[in-house]
């Protein structure tokens, strides 16, 4: 790669970084407002799936699907930068939606066991963390980034998923898909699609 490219490659890592950890910082923060304050929402059709806990079901999608983009999307330019440029803009989008919609967890939430998440991005046990969905965000990125239909199949799998676990609610679900391709069109229309006619 070109000294322009590993700086670009660096300052992607960066912004990745650093957005992580003002996440880090609003959650913990926002856990104690929303398990006193949050809204309780009754919904029907999360309540229609059964209960189970299939922790190792998400994360095995969540973790192979990164790996799975990553082997598909290899040879295409900026294809590391634009996920994690686009996913930095999930987390500091998710700090407004989190703020303005603070959501109380499912009475029957099962806790999601996921050691990397709970162990690098979380401050502790969050349950708080709801609207909207990081995880289906995170797939569908892989969607709109590669246009390759498996990451929307499996973004629908996962989101089942996190609510059979009681994870997250129907609407944090379904808002995942809007937000990020806002983000996803955000980030190429005005970053990667100049940089591509500059190298």
């Amino acid at each position: 790669m070109t000294r322009k490219r590993w700086f670009i490659l660096i300052v992607s890592c960066v912004f990745l970084a650093g957005a992580a950890k003002l996440f880090n910082v609003f959650l913990a923060q926002h856990e104690k407002f929303a398990s006193v304050n949050g809204i309780a929402f009754q919904d029907p059709v999360m309540n229609a799936l059964p209960l189970l806990n299939v922790s190792v079901f998400i994360f095995s999608i969540t973790y192979g699907s990164i790996l799975l983009y990553i082997f598909l999307e290899r040879r295409k330019a900026f294809f590391l930068e634009r996920a994690m440029v686009v996913y930095a803009g999930i987390l500091l989008l998710r700090i407004v939606t989190l703020s303005l919609l603070p959501l109380r967890p499912p009475e029957d939430l099962i806790f999601l066991e996921d050691p990397f998440l709970n162990e690098l991005i979380y401050p502790g046990r969050i349950v708080c963390d709801l609207f909207f969905s990081g995880h289906v965000g995170l797939l569908m990125a892989f969607f709109f980034l590669s246009k390759r239909w498996v990451f929307a199949a499996l973004a629908l799998v996962l989101g089942t998923l996190l609510m059979v676990q009681r994870v997250h609610y129907s609407i944090d679900v379904l808002a995942a898909v809007p937000f990020t391709f806002i983000i996803v069109l955000s980030v190429e229309k005005l970053l990667f699609k100049r940089l591509s006619t500059t190298i």
